[in-house]
């Protein structure tokens, strides 16, 4: 059987992303449980928005590249290919969520007409990028795990926008520990699909996030449940504090805080429409009046590591006075 050699790995690229590429976008981040998921589905029901919660790929192509586990240049290439991927499903609703109980549902976000017009009038990539085009189409990604390498974004997508969330650590942690997402049983046997670090303590194998800071992974072991949740939101907001900033500063990137998103839904909304220069729909009036009748809940936990206490003492102190 002969032997075929193939295209040399330096000859190869994702060149075929930037000729499709014709939607706008925008990203939604912050710490998990700042808001993102509800503000991306009020987000969501605005006209042209193309809402994606969470996709597993976007967020994993940056933090590989941001973490050296891949080369930077083919990371870049790759993330574009594969939104333009992303958004060609999802404006074929390949990839909508019709299950009626989910917060995400497509019912809650576009109305019947509109999903009928799209199963029976959008069939082909064609007919995708003239759509996109006619309606000015915008791929929001809703993504977690990218704080610190916001700047991979930006080099891909010089014209996206950036809406970061910012809530209390203490309401995080509690939200965290409610789902017990740092607990010991979660370190020794990982559900979520992510980078590990694979860490000997005490005879055990955990499996550490990537965000630990080297040289503190014994401490992290040792903290409370509640406090490695801290730590996660120390973390997390120290890594992104500068590069949002300046996001901020350039015009970028739009700020929001979680209890102003639930305390004035229809104000924070009607600013972050705004900020991404898209109109409201009936459907973001029923969306609101849902999220109303929700109740804004703070923690009392104490932080029993009094060093990592001066140290959320300090980032708080940094964050909400800016």
């Amino acid at each position: 059987m002969m032997r075929m050699k193939f295209s040399d790995a330096d000859k190869l690229s994702f060149s075929s992303a930037p000729i499709h590429f014709n939607f706008d976008t925008a990203i939604i981040t912050g710490t998990c449980r700042s808001g993102k998921t509800t503000l991306g589905n009020l987000l969501g029901t605005c006209k042209s928005v193309e809402n994606v919660e969470e996709p597993w790929t976007a967020k994993l192509i940056p933090l590989m590249s941001g973490l050296g586990l891949m080369d930077e240049a083919i990371g870049k290439e790759m993330f574009l290919s594969y939104i333009t991927e992303l958004f060609n499903e999802m404006v074929l609703l390949r990839r909508a969520n019709f299950r009626p109980g989910d917060l995400s549902c497509v019912w809650a976000q576009k109305n019947p007409e509109e999903v009928h017009l799209r199963l029976t009038g959008v069939n082909t990539r064609t007919e995708v990028k003239e759509y996109a085009t006619e309606h000015s189409s915008m791929l929001l990604l809703n993504l977690t795990e990218v704080v610190p390498f916001l700047q991979f974004f930006f080099d891909i997508m010089p014209k996206t926008k950036l809406i970061y969330l910012l809530r209390k650590g203490k309401d995080v942690a509690y939200d965290c520990l409610e789902k017990h997402w740092f607990s010991d049983a979660q370190l020794k046997t990982p559900i979520k699909a992510l980078p590990y670090q694979q860490y000997e303590y005490k005879g055990i194998t955990w499996h550490l996030p990537w965000w630990i800071s080297q040289g503190e992974e014994g401490l992290f072991i040792s903290y409370s449940e509640y406090d490695r949740c801290i730590y996660y939101w120390c973390q997390t907001e120290q890594s992104g504090y500068s590069i949002v900033k300046r996001l901020i500063k350039e015009g970028s990137c739009h700020h929001v805080d979680y209890e102003d998103l639930i305390t004035t839904p229809r104000k924070i909304l009607g600013s972050a429409a705004e900020f991404l220069e898209v109109d409201t729909t009936p459907m973001t009036e029923m969306a609101i009046a849902k999220l109303q009748l929700r109740s804004h809940r703070s923690c009392n936990y104490s932080i029993r590591d009094n060093a990592l206490k001066y140290r959320y003492e300090t980032v708080y102190s940094q964050l909400f006075s800016s």
